[in-house]
C-alpha cells in the first residue's frame, strides 16, 4: 500500500496539474524552437516591430510612422538585443510563454476560487492560440500574461479584507496594467469597462436586510471603489506619461499616449468593402494595410487616400464622411467586425501558414469549450435578476470582452485581438464547470 502522503499527493489535483504544465512546456519548446522558430517569420507587424526596435537600440530619432503602435514591445525587443541578435528575444518570449499559464490560472482563482484557477491553468497550457503567439515576434503573448496579473489583483483587492492588502493590489494592477497598455493599447479600456461595471453594481445595489436605516450615502458605498480606481491610476500613471511624452514626441506634437494609427483604423474598417487603404502624402511614408478580416470575405476593392496614415485629423474626417453618406453599411460593417473578432474562422498570421488547419481548430475549440460555457454561465447568473447579475463576479469577468468588442465595431475586427481577451472566456467557462460559478454568482435554488 502506499503511504498515506503519497496517496494524498495522487488523488489530489496539484501533481496532475504539474504534469499538464510539463507537458505544455515541452509543446511549446517543440514549437517555438523547431517546428516554428520566430526568426523565419517577420513581416507585417513583426518586421515593423523589429524594425523600431533597431531605431530605439540605434538610438535613433522616433518619428510619427514609428508611434502607430505602443512602444513597449520594440523598446523590449530593442532592450534585449533584437536590433541585431534574436536568440535573448525568443528566449525571452519562450519564458513568457511558459508562464501564461500559471498567470491565466491566478485571474481564475482571484475571481472565482481555486478549482476554476486549476482547471484554467491546465487549459491555458494546452491552448494551441497561446503557444502559437508564444512563438511569433509579436506582443500578444506579452498582453496576455500582463493583462491576466493586472486584473487578477483588481479581483483580489476587491475582496481583501485589510486596507493595506486592498492597497498593495491595486498598486500592483495598475502598474500590471500600464505594462498591458504599452503592449497593446486594448488594455485601457478594458480596465475601464471593469472599473465601470464595478461602480454601476455599487450603484444599483438593494441595501442588505437588516442593514441600518437610512441607506448608506452615495460616497459612502462608492468611497472604496473610487479608492481603488485612485490607487490603480497612481500606478499606473509613471509609465503611460513617459509613453505619452514619447509617442507626442515623435507624433510631431499631436498628443498620443499608445499610437497615433486608431484614427486610421476607424477609417479602415469604415471605408466600404475594402482589402486595404494606400495611404499617400507629400513628404511622408508610403502606407498599405488591410484587415485579415476584409482578406477572409475576400473584399478586393483597394482605396487610396492623399493624406498620411499617422494624420488623425485627415483619417478622422474622411471616416466620418463616408459613414454620413452611408449610415446603413458603416452599422452593418461594425457589426462584421465584431462577428469576425469572435466568430472568424482563424487568427493571423496562422492563416498564412502551414499551420492553419491549427488554427481553425482552436477557433472550433474556443467556440464549444469557451465560448458556449460562458453563455451558460450568464445564461445562470441572470436567473438571479438584473441587479445581482451586475454585482457578480462574472460581470467584472465579461466587462473586458464587452470593452472589445466596442473597440473592434469602432476600428476592425480579426480572431488576432480576440486571442488575449480569451482568458476572461477561460476562466468563466472553467468556474461553470468546476462548480464555482455556483458558489459565487448562481447559488444553488
Amino acid at each position: 500500500m502506499l503511504p498515506r502522503r503519497a496517496r494524498a499527493l495522487l488523488d489530489g489535483p496539484g501533481l496532475w496539474v504539474l504534469l499538464v504544465y510539463a507537458c505544455g512546456i515541452a509543446l511549446r519548446a517543440i514549437y517555438t524552437y523547431r517546428v516554428q522558430p520566430p526568426v523565419g517569420l517577420l513581416y507585417s507587424d513583426m518586421e515593423l516591430y523589429v524594425g523600431i526596435a533597431r531605431r530605439i537600440a540605434s538610438r535613433l530619432p522616433l518619428i510619427a510612422p514609428d508611434v502607430t503602435h505602443p512602444l513597449g514591445y520594440p523598446a523590449l525587443l530593442a532592450f534585449l538585443g533584437a536590433g541585431g541578435a534574436f536568440p535573448e528575444a525568443i528566449n525571452f518570449q519562450f519564458v513568457v510563454s511558459c508562464l501564461v499559464p500559471a498567470a491565466v490560472g491566478l485571474l481564475g482563482a482571484a475571481a472565482y476560487g481555486r478549482r476554476a484557477g486549476l482547471l484554467a491553468t491546465m487549459f491555458a497550457n494546452l491552448y494551441f492560440p497561446f503557444i502559437e503567439y508564444g512563438a511569433l515576434l509579436l506582443s500578444e503573448i506579452h498582453l496576455i500574461f500582463w493583462m491576466a496579473i493586472a486584473f487578477a489583483c483588481f479581483f483580489v483587492a476587491r475582496r481583501a479584507r485589510r486596507r493595506r492588502g486592498m492597497v498593495a493590489a491595486m498598486l500592483a494592477g495598475g502598474f500590471t496594467l500600464s505594462i498591458a497598455v504599452s503592449l497593446k493599447s486594448v488594455a485601457l479600456p478594458a480596465a475601464l469597462t471593469f472599473f465601470a461595471v464595478d461602480g454601476l453594481a455599487l450603484l444599483a445595489a438593494r441595501p442588505a436586510r437588516g442593514a441600518p436605516s437610512p441607506s448608506p450615502s452615495l460616497s459612502a458605498r462608492l468611497g472604496p471603489w473610487a479608492l481603488r480606481v485612485a490607487l490603480a491610476a497612481l500606478a499606473a500613471a509613471p509609465l503611460l506619461a513617459v509613453l505619452a511624452h514619447v509617442c507626442t514626441g515623435a507624433n510631431e506634437g499631436c498628443f498620443c499616449m499608445t499610437g497615433n494609427k486608431m484614427a486610421s483604423d476607424f477609417l479602415l474598417g469604415h471605408y466600404g468593402r475594402i482589402a486595404d487603404i494606400e495611404w499617400r502624402s507629400p513628404g511622408h511614408d508610403v502606407f498599405r494595410f488591410g484587415s485579415p478580416g476584409a482578406l477572409l470575405r475576400h473584399y478586393d476593392m483597394h482605396a487610396r487616400v492623399s493624406f498620411s496614415m499617422t494624420d488623425s485629423a485627415a483619417n478622422t474626417a474622411e471616416a466620418w464622411r463616408w459613414i454620413a453618406a452611408h449610415p446603413g453599411q458603416a452599422i452593418v460593417l461594425s457589426l462584421d467586425h465584431i462577428y469576425d473578432t469572435y466568430f472568424g474562422p482563424t487568427m493571423w498570421p496562422t492563416l498564412n501558414g502551414d499551420r492553419w488547419a491549427l488554427g481553425h481548430l482552436s477557433q472550433y475549440l474556443f467556440l464549444v469549450f469557451l465560448l458556449l460555457p460562458a453563455v451558460l454561465a450568464w445564461a445562470r447568473v441572470a436567473r438571479q435578476g438584473a441587479r445581482a447579475a451586475l454585482a457578480s463576479r462574472t460581470a467584472l469577468a465579461t466587462a473586458p470582452i464587452v470593452a472589445l468588442a466596442i473597440i473592434v465595431a469602432i476600428a476592425t475586427g480579426e480572431v488576432r485581438y480576440r486571442i488575449p481577451f480569451d482568458i476572461f472566456f477561460m476562466i468563466i467557462a472553467c468556474a461553470q464547470l468546476t462548480g464555482d460559478l455556483t458558489r459565487t454568482d448562481a447559488p444553488a435554488g
